[in-house]
Order: C-alpha cells, then sequence, then structure tokens
C-alpha cells in the first residue's frame, strides 16, 4: 500500500501533537489548530475513532482562541492539547503562543462530555521570557497517588514539572514554575527539547520522560528517560541525567525510541516523529505521535505499540496499529532469517534499513518475546500487520548495548 492510501484510509492528515482519551464509543483524538480543507482551524482539532485505527475529523474543541490567551500571546491557533478526567468534568489543557515566541500561556477549558464544546476556564500558566527563559508550551498532566502535576516546557531553558490543584485544575502555587526535569544547551538550536510526556508503568513502578529533540520540520525525534520519583532525576539508557548542559554531549543524551527512519521496499520515508503521549488500553500501550513524509511538508498521526524490554525500557513499534495481526507472539526460529534494520544513532538524518541475517547461534531468547540478538540488542519480536505490504510480518524493536533504539522487519 502506498503512504497516500493509508492516510486516507486513516483519517489524520494534518494531525500535530495528538493525545487520546478513551470514551463510550471508542477514542477520541486532540490535536494541534493546523489546515483542514485547506482552511485553518482555531480551537485544537477533535477526532474520533471505534478502533485506534480509522479517524474521523470531528470538529473543533472549542469555538475559538479564548480572549484572555490570545491578548497574552496574539495566537492564531492553539497547539499542543492536553485532555484528562476531572472532578466530573474532563479538562483540556492547551498552548497558546506564536512561533519561536517565549509571550506564551497554558490555558484550561472544561465539559461534562468529550463530544461537547469545552468552556474557557483561564490561564493556568504565562510565560515573557526574560531572565528564567521559561516557555509556557506543551502541556501534560499527570495523576501521581493523591497529587497532581503539569509538565510543560519547550526550547530555551528546557522541561518544568509544578504541582496542579486536582481541584481547580490551576497552579496549587501561582508564583512557582515548577523543578526543570529536562535541558539541552542553548546551543543547540536554542535548546531543542520540547513535547514531553510523563508516564508511570504499573510494570516497572517508574517514571517514563519522552520528550522530541530538534526541529519539528524536518528532524524531530522521540527519546526517553526513567526515574524513581516523579521529579527526577531521569536518566537515559547510559546513565546520563536529561538536563544535559554540554553542547559537545548533548546529542548523546536521551534514548532515542524512534527517529526520521525507511525501510527497504517502502513507498516512502517517515520523517520526524515526534511530540508523542501515551495511551492506556487494558495490558497494552501505545505511543501517539505525528509525522511527515517530506521535510518541512504536513504532518499526520500514527499510532503504534509499545512494548517493554526485559530490563524496564519501552520500545516502539516500527509499524502503525493496522489490520488484526496485531502483537502475535512468535516462535525463536522464527527470529532467523533475514531483517530489514533501521539503527538509530544521534544523527538526525533518515537512516536507511540495512540488510541483516541472523542465524540460530545469533538468537537467544530471554522472555516472552525478549530476545538478545549478536550485533543488534536487546529486541522485542513479535508479528504485526504491515501496511507498506499488506500482510502480516514478524517484527522487533530494541534498544543497541550503546543506548540507541534499533527496529527491525523480516524479509521475505
Amino acid at each position: 500500500m502506498e503512504l497516500t492510501a493509508l492516510l486516507a484510509e486513516i483519517g489524520t492528515r494534518g494531525v500535530h501533537d495528538p493525545t487520546i482519551i478513551p470514551d463510550s464509543r471508542g477514542y477520541t483524538m486532540f490535536s494541534t489548530d493546523t489546515m483542514i480543507d485547506g482552511q485553518p482551524t482555531q480551537g485544537i482539532q477533535r477526532r474520533h475513532s471505534p478502533d485506534l485505527i480509522h479517524w474521523h475529523y470531528q470538529d473543533q474543541a472549542l469555538s475559538g482562541v479564548p480572549a484572555d490567551a490570545k491578548d497574552w500571546s496574539q495566537a492564531q491557533g492553539l497547539w499542543a492539547p492536553e485532555v484528562v478526567s476531572g472532578r466530573n468534568e474532563y479538562r483540556l489543557y492547551y498552548a497558546a503562543s506564536t512561533f519561536g515566541s517565549q509571550r506564551s500561556a497554558i490555558g484550561l477549558a472544561t465539559a461534562a462530555d468529550l463530544d461537547a464544546p469545552f468552556i474557557p476556564q483561564g490561564l493556568v500558566l504565562t510565560t515573557e521570557g526574560g531572565q528564567d527563559q521559561r516557555n509556557a508550551l506543551d502541556p501534560n498532566v499527570i495523576q501521581d497517588g493523591k497529587r497532581q502535576w503539569l509538565c510543560y516546557g519547550s526550547f530555551f531553558a528546557g522541561i518544568y514539572l509544578a504541582e496542579l490543584d486536582p481541584a481547580t485544575g490551576m497552579l496549587k502555587k501561582t508564583d512557582d514554575p515548577g523543578v526543570r526535569i529536562a535541558a539541552r544547551p542553548r546551543a543547540l538550536n536554542n535548546g531543542s527539547i520540547e513535547g514531553p510526556f510523563i508516564y508511570h508503568s504499573p510494570l516497572t513502578g517508574e517514571y517514563y520522560l519522552f520528550v522530541s529533540y530538534d526541529s519539528l520540520a524536518y528532524s524531530y525525534n522521540i527519546r526517553v528517560g526513567r526515574a524513581k520519583q516523579i521529579t527526577g532525576p531521569y536518566r537515559d539508557f547510559q546513565g546520563h541525567n536529561l538536563i544535559a548542559d554540554d553542547p559537545l554531549t548533548a546529542d548523546q543524551v536521551g534514548t532515542k525510541i524512534l527517529g526520521s527512519r525507511h525501510f527497504a521496499g517502502e513507498s516512502a520515508q517517515l520523517l520526524a516523529p515526534g511530540h508523542c503521549s501515551v495511551l492506556d488500553v487494558g495490558p497494552k500501550q501505545y505511543l501517539v505521535y505525528h509525522n511527515r513524509a517530506v521535510a518541512g511538508g504536513p504532518s499526520f498521526g500514527l499510532v503504534s505499540q509499545l512494548h517493554w524490554t526485559v530490563d524496564g525500557w519501552p520500545v516502539v513499534s516500527p509499524e502503525p496499529v493496522y489490520g488484526a495481526a496485531c502483537s502475535i507472539s512468535v516462535a525463536q526460529q522464527s527470529v532467523v532469517g533475514d531483517w530489514d534494520v533501521v539503527s538509530l544513532t544521534a544523527s538526525t538524518d533518515p537512516i536507511e534499513s540495512q540488510r541483516v541475517t541472523l542465524t540460530a547461534a545469533d538468537v537467544e531468547q530471554v522472555g516472552p518475546e525478549q530476545f538478545v540478538l549478536v550485533g543488534v540488542g536487546h529486541v522485542n519480536v513479535w508479528q504485526e500487520y504491515d501496511w507498506a505490504i499488506d500482510q502480516p510480518r514478524v517484527v522487533f524493536s530494541g534498544i543497541t548495548p550503546q543506548g540507541w533504539g534499533v527496529l527491525g522487519k523480516k524479509a521475505g
């Protein structure tokens, strides 16, 4: 199948910065204002799906940019929505800004139902640059026991975590910007880190901070660190703190699980994946994110399964969710053979797959779907539906000994 045909079928053209919340009929996706049928949207795009595969554009969640957010930021649309269930209501957090500006705001709107219009409730946080260089963008809300937190930030000073009042959804202390939990040096594209999302895994008991590095238009990539406490410190596979201040080594920090890639035989590259969120559906987790097919071109949304390595790191499927053959276990002998493998690095250039042949001596099973592959790394292997060839395929996703993501599709 061609990528254009896939996008026409799944209905996620124009999706940017997506997040998904389950509803009574399936799932609702919220995403940044972009273009629909050649016209810009204002008020957060809303889509619905019965199955996480096929999405129907519904409407805008708000009637436009709230007056207080527009007065502060001059925003023409709203960015990076986050939707959580509050006390007898749904709470939608949004960012209002203009490209490259630090005069930004995070606002709150509420609705009794996910299909209803959201009503603005005021601004949660504003920034305007200045001495601390924070930026009120990309809200993510985390419930941690009885406490609730707002994770936010973009470029400049990095990612912050501030406590919310669960009763109101506003900051617990209005003059407290929170604690910094991730950052990159200003010398690297003004400190190019944004789109934070914290996931607490019941499997490991740890907190995982997902962030996007580099330019959203052409070089985005998704990296992760983990911590014992929600306030950090967050460390990557190699033990590096995600607060990275040295411009000579900062590109090596963060466990990169997804970047620009291209598998042999596929019609298009998948470029600049980023601004992800994590969706729980029963025992499974999914990574919700956007991609591009052309550098600087329009974005589209994808949903891919997350799996967990034997040592507790999240790894993302090389396939978007598509079709029924999803996450089927395979026997060890199915791992032997030829593979097309994308091994990620610090480079933001698209990585072309390379052919790798695995013999029985190269494969050691260490868990239900976990394997150690000689010359590749620790990976999870399963069968999933491959949109490009329109049939089931054995795939893997894992981490190399050097701490980089590695994705594979079995050839033949």
